[in-house]
């Protein structure tokens, strides 16, 4: 019994180690297994990878591929230039930005105002946006950026900006401009993103002066004359949108100046027009309309400037040849503060102010003679009371008291006259490194009525010219100009002008997108025999015989 036991035992002590050792054997069995699994798994990964890096390479070359077949191998991309003229001072045209510039508006703009593509090469409708990034394109929302350069090199006095547009025509500078922007993207095998491109840019101003004015008062001044933010919206290929927001740098009710200063739109409109596919435009919005173009490169504004320059809200309707040298006409109506009517306020006031009342027109021709560009230009229009220095006379020259008459926008009723009075503009621009000259004429062509506008005892006429010769040069390798200019006005006493003006300026950039402009001026005025009036005012003379300035201006550009 004890044997059997023991027997028994034994066999189940041999069934328990044969059980452990086939247990090691499978575990042993399994490991082996699962490590050639790692080892498979551990190649395929490495074969895996080196199939992405050939495929990344090869997503690589074909990238290359398509961005050689966007850009012609002959053509060597050349940026164009917005100008074909010196960064100093050239001659205005009314479709252009001005060369050389300074607080007014139109300083030098160049002649033709039509910048010359040097790059002939064509658009190509494989061009990638951004330079391969395509998926720039396609992130939604607006991109902003400042005012670009559109030419292989940047003009020293920043005349190439947005903000640098002449403020007549504008809306012809803008469109020239995006022309020139996708020209030379398209130049480099670039495109144009699909979603609209906002534009910045803008100026700072600064201006010292020392004027003895024609009552003998000396006033001096250091002041923050003028700062301005442009935005110009590429929202499409055929539709631009602009906005200017101006600060005034007078006081608004009294008070500190600092604290009563106010900013204000000084230019919103839209425009639908592309030069890449038709020379014809329209504008719509509030803008200075197309009569005159009033440039300079004084610090001062032309005597025409200040009395005939008028802003409005109109509808302008335009052909542009969109080259530095060809025709450009425009059309343009809207509705005028200033209106006919009787001795008093007539009932019907409102029904009169409810339509066009207000149109006019202006043509440019510019060619090259001699290797000159030569423009000339003339402008109609059927009232000239809406001009700024008819509406409010302060800021023509103040060689009278503004309470004898301070315009026809002094209120509803000073707006109605006893009839329109129509004006034209007759000007001329002559562009011959170094020299640029400049002549211009505007007048009103059949008197005022005696009640609404009055000199010597019969209704007003009022005119003025402003001549001017412009001389191009370096000063120490600064693009720099210098300018004479003469100016004259007749029989607009009662608009506040000076009767004849003698102006010398020069003007450096000391800095890049920079001006620094000093001037002297002279004028003389009206005779103290002279007598005028307005709105059926108070009859007035001149005060004072002549008054003499020293300015100084500092202009910054972005």
């Amino acid at each position: 019994m004890k044997f059997l036991r023991i027997k028994k035992i034994s066999m189940a002590l041999a069934v328990i180690l044969g059980s452990g050792v086939m247990g090691e054997a499978w575990a042993d069995s399994t490991t082996s297994a699962n490590s050639n699994v790692d080892k498979q798994v551990e190649l395929l990964s490495q074969q895996t990878a080196a199939l992405q890096q050939q495929l990344q390479q090869l997503q690589k070359q074909i990238a290359e591929l398509k961005s050689e077949k966007a850009v012609t191998p002959t053509a060597t991309p050349v940026a164009a230039t917005v100008n074909t003229t010196t960064p100093a001072a050239a001659s205005p045209s009314s479709t252009s930005a001005k060369t050389t510039v300074n607080s007014n508006p139109e300083k030098a703009a160049a002649p033709g105002m039509t910048p010359t593509k040097t790059s002939t090469q064509p658009a190509n409708a494989t061009a990638i946006p951004y330079g391969g990034r395509g998926d720039l394109a396609n992130i939604g929302g607006t991109a902003v950026i400042t005012a670009p350069f559109i030419h292989s090199s940047r003009q020293f006095s920043g005349s190439d900006l947005i903000v640098n547009y002449s403020t007549i025509k504008k809306n012809v500078a803008i469109l020239q401009q995006n022309k020139n922007f996708v020209d030379e993207m398209e130049s480099m095998g670039l495109a144009l993103p699909n979603f609209p491109l906002l534009e910045l840019s803008g100026n700072v101003e600064a201006l010292g002066q020392n004027i003895n004015g024609f009552n003998n008062n000396n006033h001096s001044d250091l002041n923050l004359s003028n700062a301005e933010l442009d935005m110009q919206a590429r929202i499409s290929t055929w539709v631009t949108g602009f906005m200017s927001f101006v600060y005034s740098s007078g006081s608004s009710g009294g008070g500190r100046r600092v604290d009563n200063s106010n900013v204000y739109l000084d230019n919103g409109f839209i425009t639908i027009g592309n030069f890449d596919k038709s020379h014809f435009y329209g504008t719509v919005g509030q803008l200075y309309v197309p009569f005159g173009s009033f440039s300079t490169n004084d610090i001062s504004n032309p005597f025409n400037k200040s009395l005939f320059r008028t802003k409005g809200r109109p509808i302008v309707l335009g052909y542009n040849s969109a080259a530095s040298t060809g025709l450009d006409a425009s059309i343009y109506g809207y509705r005028g503060d200033a209106r006919t009517g009787s001795d008093q306020m007539p009932s019907n006031v409102n029904d009169q102010t409810s339509v066009l009342n207000q149109y006019g027109a202006d043509v440019v021709y510019h060619f090259l003679l001699g290797g000159a560009n030569i423009g000339f230009g003339a402008s109609v229009i059927n009232n000239v009371s809406d001009a700024g220095g008819m509406q409010y006379t302060g800021g023509n020259g103040g060689n009278v008291n503004q309470d004898y008459f301070s315009g026809f926008g002094e209120d509803s009723e000073t707006e109605v006259l006893k009839h329109g009075v129509p004006g034209v503009d007759f000007r001329m621009d002559l562009s011959y490194d170094p020299i640029v000259l400049l002549a211009e004429y505007t007048t009103a062509t059949q008197d005022f009525n005696q009640v609404d506008l009055s000199y010597n005892g019969h209704g007003a006429k009022p005119s003025a010219g402003h001549y001017e010769a412009d001389y191009k040069f370096n000063i120490f390798s600064r693009p720099s100009t210098f300018a004479l200019s003469f100016d004259q006005s007749k029989e607009a006493l009662a608009l506040n002008a000076p009767a004849r003006g003698y102006t010398a300026a020069v003007s450096t950039s000391i800095f890049k997108n920079t001006l620094l402009t000093f001037e002297v001026h002279h004028y003389i005025n009206y005779s103290s025999g002279d007598t005028a009036s307005g709105n059926n005012g108070v009859v007035f003379t001149p005060e004072g015989d002549s008054s003499n300035g020293i300015l100084a201006q500092l202009d910054a550009y972005f």
